[in-house]
Formats: structure tokens, sequence, C-alpha cells
């Protein structure tokens, strides 16, 4: 098992090379997110990845492809680094309190 230091000189590449197929899966889902006319379900920059979903189990789906990904491929997803963020049309208001949905990680919830 080879160790990339993160901000090392080799991170960004081995990032892309670890994260291409993780990408795909996502991308050949049948997770949609629409942004306007544009579907987007991941984002990826340097060492960070943003995934989009337009319902809370639409996003449990996206993880949990992350999680088989990272148990196949000895990859650790950083659930402590991870933020979740939940996006509501203009006029509607929802606090995040008790009933917001948790979604985990690699086995770890993930913060709002």
């Amino acid at each position: 098992m080879a160790c990339i230091k993160q901000d090392g000189i080799l991170s960004p590449i081995m990032f892309c090379v670890y994260t291409d197929y993780l990408l795909l899966l996502v991308q050949n889902s049948d997770v949609d997110c629409y942004i306007g006319k544009s579907v987007v379900g991941a984002l990826a920059y340097a060492d960070d990845i943003v995934l989009l979903a337009q319902s809370a189990n639409a996003m449990r789906r996206m993880l949990s492809y992350c999680d088989s990904y990272a148990s196949e491929y000895n990859i650790i997803f950083n659930a402590s680094k991870s933020k979740c963020m939940h996006f509501c049309p203009k006029g509607y208001h929802r606090k995040i309190h008790k009933g917001t949905p948790v979604l985990f990680v690699c086995s770890q919830p993930i913060d709002y």
C-alpha cells in the first residue's frame, strides 16, 4: 500500500488517478441534480470532491458509492473534514434541527 502525503508533489496526480473511476461511477448513476438546465452530480478540484444531490436519499446513494469505492481501493474519506449543506428554494426556510437527515461517509457522520 502506498501512502501519498497531502500537499505532496504527487498528490494532485494521484488524486486524479484514484478518483477518476469514482467520478465516472457517480456520473453514470441514476442520481441526478440539476443546476439550471445542466446535470451536475460531482465536482472535483485539487484534492476535494463535491457531491450534489436533490434529496437526502439521493445523497445517501452517492455516499454509498463512495463507501464501496473506498473499501475496494483502500481509500479513506475523512468525515471530519467533510461538510453537508442544505439549500432550499427561494422563500422556503428550513432550520437545521433534530429532524435533519444524518449523512455518513466511511461510517462517520458528516456535520452540517
